[in-house]
């Protein structure tokens, strides 16, 4: 299997080196005149073609490459085509000039007269060549580009309309109701006062999951003041067996994807023991005003399903598209910590 993904990959890099040799030539044959075309030039032309084409080719595809994370087709177009054009444009004039002075100098049978009558078609043709290619590259490359970032996009609202249904769905399903329902009964023969705040905070969430349902981000304000609407519903129920902890230090104007700060909390309720001998702590906290860090003591339960990672799995897809910070996850002994990056726009 080894042996013949080398050959492939040689085979590649011959048919690459071929096509640069053509082009070169055929650009040479539109510089000089047939009779001063000899088998030196042919020579040093398919060396100097192969040396500077290809470093400019891969360099090229390289800042293709890199806009594609930084300047997305889909997001910004009129920019990307902008820079993109630039960039390359710079790049390539820049490799191509150098070649062609590497190429002259080369090339030992050249005589004063030629250099000095090849100067002005060097330049002439050689603009015409590099527009051209530039031109053709660019709109294959936008056109490609722009079919993969629509199918990226349709990738992207499915996975999210999933989660955003997953969660609106665990959130409304009857023990969830039932749970509310029977921390509220006890609240209203106990404490009447604590039991019209839950139900206020009830409400508050169930508004929030569907107002930002559809949305793809939301401020960190806003979703702290859901999360913190979400701990207090759990914290009735649980008591003092639910320790969380706020301890947030950054820009609360930055954006954040909908429901990720309570989706830990709540996989963090779900996945472990949560009981008076062993309290569930949750902190939540600020990391150089770029992450939010959600930390939780760990203590699986027996019957643990292992469905967390499909969730989390989801939110790396997600986050991934609005910024290139990535999700980050850290599992101990003892801890399970989710670093969520906030995002700028």
């Amino acid at each position: 299997m080894k042996t013949q993904q080398i050959t492939k990959a040689v085979l590649k890099l011959l048919k690459d080196f071929l096509i640069l040799a053509f082009l070169g030539n055929f650009l040479t044959l539109l510089l000089f005149r047939l009779e001063f075309w000899t088998i030196q030039i042919f020579l040093n032309n398919c060396f100097m073609s192969i040396l500077i084409g290809y470093p400019t080719w891969k360099g090229i595809s390289f800042i293709d490459k890199v806009l594609d994370r930084k300047i997305p087709w889909l997001r910004q177009p009129l920019k990307r085509l902008l820079v993109q054009a630039l960039s390359m444009t710079l790049y390539a004039a820049l490799a191509m000039g150098s070649g062609m002075l590497i190429w002259v100098g080369l090339s030992e049978e050249l005589t004063l007269s030629m250099m000095d009558s090849m100067v002005l078609n060097g330049l002439k043709y050689g603009l015409i060549f590099l527009g051209l290619s530039l031109l053709i590259g660019n709109t294959v490359l936008f056109f490609k580009n722009w079919k993969n970032s629509v199918i990226q996009q349709e990738e992207l609202k499915r996975a999210h309309l999933a989660l955003q249904f997953q969660t609106l769905k665990d959130q409304v399903k009857p023990h969830f109701l039932f749970n509310s329902l029977s921390s509220l009964v006890t609240l209203i023969n106990t404490d009447t006062a604590k039991a019209t705040d839950f139900v206020h905070r009830l409400s508050d969430v169930y508004r929030y999951l569907l107002e930002q349902r559809d949305n793809e981000l939301v401020t960190v304000s806003e979703e702290l003041q859901f999360l913190e609407n979400y701990t207090f519903l759990q914290k009735i129920r649980f008591g003092e067996n639910l320790q969380v902890h706020f301890d947030l230090k950054l820009d609360k104007n930055r954006m954040l994807l909908p429901l990720s700060l309570q989706m830990m909390v709540e996989n963090a309720i779900k996945h472990n023991e949560v009981s008076s001998s062993h309290p569930l702590h949750i902190d939540i906290c600020s990391r150089n005003d770029q992450y939010i860090v959600i930390k939780n003591s760990l203590r699986k339960k027996s019957s643990e399903s292992h469905s967390l990672g499909v969730g989390l799995e989801n939110l790396k897809k997600r986050t991934s598209f609005f910024t290139d910070k990535p999700l980050e996850i850290e599992e101990s002994s003892d801890s399970f910590i989710v670093s969520i990056p906030t995002i700028t726009t």
